[in-house]
């Protein structure tokens, strides 16, 4: 999901800058989601334009939505971060045929609270 225009943020910066400042940097659109399952954590979706979509679930603690995102950009920009705990896992879903399908349900999912 890495995006060759936006510059790879070091782990360094990508675990210091304050979080806010760090998602207007790297041009990502955060959402709240309106999934309420409490094993939803969050999600990274590129659309067809290149744009990132950060969907968190809202009302969770600032540490876990500030931990989970911060993971989840990783993943996104291709920064090498240790895997979360468990039960905690990472789904990603490619587009590399072509076909979007997967990728515009799981956009359509998040945008509109259900579950990925």
């Amino acid at each position: 999901m890495q995006k060759s225009a936006m510059p790879i943020p070091s782990v360094d910066h990508l675990m210091d800058t304050p979080l806010p400042v760090l998602i207007n940097e790297l041009g990502v659109t955060l959402l709240d989601s309106g999934i309420t399952d409490r094993d939803f954590f969050g999600a990274v979706v590129e659309r067809k334009t290149g744009e990132l979509i950060l969907s968190m679930p809202a009302g969770r603690s600032e540490l876990e939505h500030d931990t989970v995102a911060r993971y989840l950009l990783a993943h996104a920009f291709g920064v090498d971060v240790p895997p979360m705990p468990a039960p905690l896992t990472t789904v990603r879903v490619d587009d590399e045929e072509g076909d979007s399908s997967q990728a515009d349900e799981a956009l359509r999912r998040v945008r509109k609270g259900g579950s990925v």
